[in-house]
Parts: C-alpha cells; sequence; structure tokens
C-alpha cells in the first residue's frame, strides 16, 4: 500500500536525496527507522538526517514503515540492505522477489516447517515432478473440476469405501470380482447383454418376478433330478 506524503510543513525538516559521495569514499552504513513510504521509496530515519531509499534486489523481506533497517549511501544512491527489527511483528511479513524465482539444492534436500499450515497459489499452473512421492494426511479433501489420471498400474487399499456419482462408466478388456457377500439393488431398470453368460451357484439359486419370460433361439434345457412348476 503507498502512504501519500503528508503536506510540507517548512518547520519541519523534509528527507533529502542521498547525499552525493565521492567513489573513493566509499559506501556509507546507517541504521535508520522507516518513518514514511512513497511508492518505492521511503523515508529513512538516520543520525545523520532523513533521506530517501529503496528496497535492494538483495532485500527480500519487503519492509514497512516503523521497521528499523540497515541502509547503504553511496554516489547518491540510498538502499535498503536487509530490516533489523520489525516495527510491527505481529502482522504478516512479506517475502517479494521481481521476475522468475530459481531455488536450486544441488546437494542436500528442503524441508518446510509451519506450525499453522502452508497455503499455495499457483496461479494457472502447478507442476511437480519427482521419481517418488509420499503423501501422509489424517484427512484430505480435493475438488477439482476435471480430474485425468493415466499410469501403468493403480493399487487401492480401503477399509471402508464409499462411491457416489450421477452416471457411470467403466470400460475394460477383462473384468475380475472377488467378493465375500455382495448385494445388488437397481431401483430403475437393468439391462445385461453378453456374447456369452455362464452362472455356477453351489447352493440355491432363486428367481421372483411379477412377470417371467425364458426364451431361445434354439433350445431350453432343464436338467435336474426333479422339476417342479405350479
Amino acid at each position: 500500500m503507498n502512504h501519500p506524503l503528508p503536506a510540507l510543513d517548512p518547520t519541519v525538516s523534509q528527507p533529502e536525496a542521498a547525499p552525493a559521495y565521492s567513489p573513493d569514499q566509499g559506501a556509507r552504513l546507517h541504521h535508520a527507522r522507516l518513518v514514511m513510504r512513497d511508492g518505492r521509496r521511503y523515508a529513512a530515519l538516520t543520525g545523520a538526517g532523513a533521506i530517501w531509499v529503496t528496497p535492494a534486489a538483495g532485500c527480500l523481506l519487503q519492509p514497512e514503515v516503523g521497521d528499523m533497517a540497515l541502509i547503504s549511501v553511496a554516489a547518491g544512491q540510498g538502499y535498503i540492505l536487509t530490516v533489523l527489527e520489525r516495527g510491527t511483528p505481529a502482522s504478516a511479513a512479506r517475502v517479494e522477489v521481481p521476475g522468475d524465482l530459481q531455488l536450486s539444492l544441488p546437494d542436500g534436500k528442503l524441508t518446510i516447517q509451519a506450525a499453522e499450515g502452508v497455503a499455495l497459489d499457483a496461479g494457472p499452473t502447478l507442476e511437480i515432478n519427482a521419481e517418488h512421492a509420499t503423501v501422509t494426511l489424517d484427512e484430505a479433501d480435493l475438488r477439482y473440476r476435471t480430474l485425468n489420471t493415466a499410469g501403468d498400474t493403480a493399487h487401492t487399499q480401503w477399509n471402508t469405501r464409499t462411491d457416489v456419482s450421477v452416471n457411470h462408466l467403466e470400460i475394460a478388456n477383462r473384468a475380475e470380482v472377488h467378493l465375500g457377500q455382495s448385494m445388488r439393488r437397481v431401483a430403475g431398470h437393468e439391462d445385461v447383454a453378453a456374447g456369452s453368460q455362464r452362472t455356477v451357484v453351489n447352493d440355491d439359486w432363486s428367481v421372483h418376478a411379477a412377470t417371467a419370460d425364458l426364451k431361445a433361439r434354439d433350445r431350453v434345457a432343464v436338467d435336474a433330478g426333479s422339476v417342479q412348476i405350479g
């Protein structure tokens, strides 16, 4: 947020541009309190007076009005090198880098710890590439408009699983299901079509229907030790 400059008071000393130093003098370092902001510029109050400074490219923690900062002044330019003490420690700190950023660790690993959670906003694209990934969660909520998954092998194992969908379609060249017990209830109509079908029941098999039709193109055979009709 930009803080507009207040009206100039002739009785109050106003920030000056950083004094021009000759190259042989080198840079001068100051502990300064940031008392005013105008866009990217900050008015820094030092022991030598107030001057305008801007954050250096390496100052990742973005300064705020009220912070104590280490500033460098040389050749007419003033820069904030780092924030030494935050004026409002309870407010959220902001780390900012203009342009693209690449974080590289040639050796070792990166660990991120956050006591109160991590929020990630990747904008239009999030890409993750790894040889192996492990995710351990107590609970997870995933919400997406479209999900596409592809791979060579998929394996899932659950103690309890519930699938609910408005429309469901499965396509497989071969399917095999092993169940301890199974119950299937279809409230509406069901069609089963197969090139051939065989049903083997070891104990009892019964069909209950208001109307039952058994039709065959060539032959119907009933083979049993006893046949009861009616």
